[in-house]
């Protein structure tokens, strides 16, 4: 295993001072790997959070084709048959 050297600054002290209180029972070494694995997660989140609302936009955007389909089959009609525009038309006045 390879081994991370850190110079101590004065914030830092500060910094592990507080946690050193907070986590009583480890170790500085600990406290910090703790600390960064903490920040790798919180990062993580608004990655995976990002991934599922572009999941959840592609099952909503191909459910949403499927029910336009079937609403235009029920017309008589095909997507490739009827504009944008014309398919609000129907949806309106239907």
């Amino acid at each position: 295993m390879q081994q991370v050297r850190l110079t101590k600054t004065a914030e830092l002290e500060k910094v592990l001072s507080y946690l050193k209180d907070k986590y009583r029972l480890l170790s500085e070494a600990e406290i910090i790997k703790l600390a960064l694995s903490e920040k790798y997660h919180r990062d993580l989140k608004p990655m995976e959070k990002e991934e599922d609302v572009k999941q959840l936009f592609k099952k909503i955007t191909t459910e949403g084709r499927k029910l336009g389909d079937k609403f235009l089959k029920s017309k008589g009609l095909k997507r490739e048959d009827v504009t944008e525009e014309e398919f609000y038309h129907l949806l309106k006045n239907d």
